[in-house]
């Protein structure tokens, strides 16, 4: 019993420090993801209520946050895509904030929400397929041009 007691210590304290992986996430990646659903739940509120300001800001947010390399989660020529069609979607979304455009901010944010799912649903299929592509992909490789 002590020793389970341990092993489980030892795990939190390791998964605490961000050296393991929870759920097939690194502890940045997790924390990068929730700010991303918090920035996106916020965008919804902002666009119910026409506030073009915080939709501006959050949309923005959403855009720093695709340059933080914890995002960068697989080296694949999909996943590329997906992470493509994301920043995409955000910048649509700003420039629809910015024109404080009633019917194409909507669209751009259901975009940026089919992207999100799109992408979710294609790293999971990796994942339970063990695919050797979940590792962390380059920023350069992330931002170029489609061809």
């Amino acid at each position: 019993m002590s020793r389970l007691l341990i092993r489980a210590g030892f795990t939190v304290m390791l998964a605490w420090l961000g050296l393991t992986e929870v759920s097939g996430q690194t502890v940045q990646l997790s924390r990068v993801m929730r700010e991303k659903l918090q920035q996106s739940q916020g965008l919804l509120a902002a666009l119910v209520t026409s506030d073009w300001g915080d939709l501006e800001r959050r949309s923005r947010q959403l855009e720093v946050l695709t340059r933080d390399p914890a995002w960068a989660v697989m080296n694949a020529p999909e996943y590329t895509r997906h992470a493509a069609a994301f920043l995409r979607a955000t910048q649509d979304l700003i420039e629809a904030a910015q024109r404080r455009d009633p019917e194409g901010a909507p669209l751009a944010y259901v975009s940026l929400t089919l992207t999100c799912v799109r992408c979710h649903q294609m790293v999971a299929r990796a994942r339970l397929a063990g695919s050797t592509a979940v590792q962390p992909a380059s920023r350069e490789r992330l931002l170029r041009p489609l061809p």
